[in-house]
């Protein structure tokens, strides 16, 4: 049983691209965890989503890797960043 979840990003700065920085997560998380992407990140540079699924085991781990990620990437590029991840049921 896999456990689906739509993520996106919001971008409002101009040092950086919302489809790169949620292809980059994507891209990360696959060597983490067993995932299945059922929507290809799409968007442009000020918004981005796409929906993936982990095993339900690892639901609140993705949750948590998000986060931490995101707290990473505004670490780098400042402000003006957001990162949501809600269940894609």
């Amino acid at each position: 049983m896999t456990f689906p979840v739509h993520i996106s990003v919001e971008n409002k700065c101009e040092n950086t691209s919302a489809i790169t920085l949620l292809e980059r997560f994507v891209e990360e998380a696959g060597k983490k965890f067993d995932l299945t992407i059922s929507e290809t990140p799409s968007g442009d540079t000020m918004n981005a989503e796409a929906v993936i699924a982990v095993p339900f085991a690892d639901r609140e781990n993705i949750r948590i890797d998000f986060n931490i990620y995101a707290s990473e990437v505004e670490d780098e590029h400042g402000t003006g960043l957001y990162f949501h991840m809600e269940s894609a049921f």
